[in-house]
């Protein structure tokens, strides 16, 4: 898809998408790829919503002596002043308690933000860049995230891939088969099937895949299975995975693009 990719005569035109395309288009997004509703993964190293829980113990129990404290300094003095001093200090502790619900609250909110949230903030702009044959490249601060072709379904990039590795399920190629992937091919079913390489049970037909390689951490490319994971290893033979990026395409080169 990206073999020959050139973007100053490839792009036909870049535009910033309406609202409600935008809407459409994450909905679309959260229901392909299941990964991009999960809670962020920023949220589990939150140091907001760990310490603001233990910290809320000691203040409470520190509390108590502190009045009782007032109490006998105020006791000591006269009684208008212990008063006044008792009310000044019960609107301090509202305040306090109300600062706590607030700082929990936002806690909160920051750690139910999606993965999803994470590559798209809701505040940014969804920008659509046009391109040849039909290939739609889809930006943040023009940065490619996501592509697709006609209507078809959204292919995260594989920059996007590898920093959520989790976005697509993956098979496996063996080391015989890498030189291969690395110049567009269309990965057989034999570089899946021999003992360097991995084929899980359940992928359907047009599933989109990463393409990991023996001995590699990182996928070297996306695909599209050519049949479901079933009938490849019935036939144990033929195209096994149709090759859509792979390292070293055209897409990967391009670190920004459009708007």
């Amino acid at each position: 898809m990206f073999k020959k990719f050139h973007p100053k005569e490839d792009v036909s035109g870049s535009t910033s998408l309406k609202s409600s395309v935008q809407r459409h288009i994450r909905q679309s997004l959260l229901d392909q790829l299941p990964l991009l509703s999960q809670p962020s993964y920023k949220a589990p190293t939150d140091s907001s919503a760990p310490t603001d829980a233990p910290a809320l113990a000691p203040t409470e129990a520190v509390e108590p002596a502190a009045v009782k404290e007032e109490k006998e300094e105020g006791g000591k003095k006269k009684g208008g002043k212990g008063k006044g001093g008792k009310g000044k200090g019960g609107k301090k502790d509202k305040k306090d308690k109300e600062e706590e619900e607030e700082a929990g609250e936002g806690g909160k909110d920051e750690g139910e933000s999606l993965v999803i949230d994470e590559i798209w903030p809701k505040k940014e702009s969804l920008g659509l860049t046009k391109c040849h044959d039909r290939i739609s490249i889809y930006t943040v601060n023009a940065v490619p995230l996501f592509f697709n072709h006609f209507d078809g379904p959204f292919i995260p990039t594989l920059k996007l891939l590898h920093k959520y590795p989790g976005l697509l399920p993956h098979v496996q190629i063996d080391r015989g088969a890498i030189k291969f992937l690395l110049a567009g091919a269309n990965m057989m079913a034999p570089g899946l099937l021999s003992p360097g390489g991995s084929l899980p049970d359940g992928l359907a037909k047009d599933a989109l895949v990463a393409i990991h390689a023996e001995g590699k951490e990182h996928a070297c490319g996306i695909g599209k299975m050519a049949e479901s994971s079933a009938d490849v290893k019935k036939a144990g033979k033929g195209v096994a995975v149709e090759v859509v990026c792979w390292i070293g395409d055209d897409l990967w080169k391009i670190d920004t693009i459009g708007l």
